[in-house]
């Protein structure tokens, strides 16, 4: 299965050395590591631009996004707290393409009711964690 795993990112690079930090990193490289030993084809644009090592002009990053998400079998959103703009715009490109959604959504903290509520208009399931460490061991069979 081709997994686009989308995450925040920007909001997430630290202003003065330009990349993510090592954690929210190992998170999504960890997370995709998961994925990939259990046969899956994972796309992130974490690691297309490097943790922000490389990042593309935005005219480029959006269109690559779009492809992504247009190309997978399962749209992996963790849509972040505070949420994620670029994850939610991902979320509607999936959502109008009619793909496969896993939501992943911080436990306690109170997102759009158009977020949580995205499993009554598309193929949706929402999962919620506490910490990202539990992510893997809660998308075992939800896949």
């Amino acid at each position: 299965m081709q997994i686009f795993l989308g995450a925040p990112f920007t909001q997430d690079i630290n202003e003065n050395t330009k990349i993510m930090s090592s954690q929210k990193t190992n998170i999504i490289t960890g997370l995709m590591e998961y994925l990939e030993n259990r046969g899956h084809v994972v796309k992130n644009a974490h690691f297309r631009e490097k943790f922000g090592k490389d990042l593309m002009h935005p005219l480029v990053c959006t269109k690559e996004d779009f492809n992504e998400v247009k190309n997978c079998d399962l749209f992996l959103a963790i849509v972040g707290n505070p949420p994620s703009g670029g994850v939610h715009i991902e979320l509607g490109w999936a959502s109008a393409l009619d793909k496969k959604i896993i939501l992943l959504l911080h436990e306690g903290f109170d997102y759009s009711p158009l977020v949580s509520g995205l499993s009554s208009v598309t193929n949706a399931k929402i999962i919620r964690f506490k910490n990202e460490k539990d992510i893997p061991r809660l998308l075992d069979g939800a896949i």
